[in-house]
């Protein structure tokens, strides 16, 4: 993973459009993440990185750029970062400790309206099909908690759905149900 410069451009929305234009009916997924590094740290790994305050980042061309964010599922799909988690421990999944670097509010935020933004230019539902988290995929794969693999993945497997939030829910049906609510609002 190479870390980015601060000079990485903005995600806007005319440029978005632009892209789910070109990626249409090339992009069937889209994987969401967390960087496990720190607030500010971009990685190219991913199409795109979230910041703690809630800033969207463009770390590709075009959305059909193949980035290695997740085993297996690269081809086709997209793959966004929340920059952070660094020393994030998983525990049993509800009592995660997030580390330093917790997911923010404004991050998920950001997240549920990409993703929403995203499906709707791509023409793709949001659903545990087609947008999931890295969790959601390597639990699938075989190399999610519990698996025992050394390269287990479990990235957003809870998140608390809202600030001040004690309850964890599992973090896929947190983003897509933020995205379903910005979806409405297009």
């Amino acid at each position: 993973m190479r870390v980015q410069t601060s000079s990485t451009p903005v995600l806007t929305t005319a440029r978005l459009r632009e892209l789910t234009a070109l990626g249409r009916n090339r992009i069937m997924q889209i994987y969401l993440h967390w960087t496990a590094g720190r607030y500010g740290e971009l990685y190219d790994d991913y199409h795109f990185n979230i910041d703690a305050d809630g800033t969207v980042y463009r770390t590709c061309a075009l959305l059909t750029d193949l980035k290695a964010h997740t085993w297996h599922r690269n081809s086709g799909a997209v793959g966004i970062a929340l920059c952070g988690a660094l020393g994030a421990l998983p525990h049993s999944g509800i009592d995660t400790e997030f580390g330093s670097y917790p997911p923010t509010a404004k991050q998920l935020d950001a997240a549920g309206r990409l993703v929403a933004l995203l499906t709707q230019g791509l023409n793709l539902p949001i659903d545990r099909l087609t947008v999931l988290t890295h969790c959601e995929a390597a639990l699938l794969d075989g190399y999610g908690p519990f698996s025992g693999d050394a390269e287990t993945r479990w990235d957003l497997w809870y998140l608390r759905d809202s600030p001040g939030d004690g309850l964890m829910k599992p973090g896929g049906d947190v983003i897509r149900g933020k995205a379903l609510w910005y979806k409405a609002k297009i």
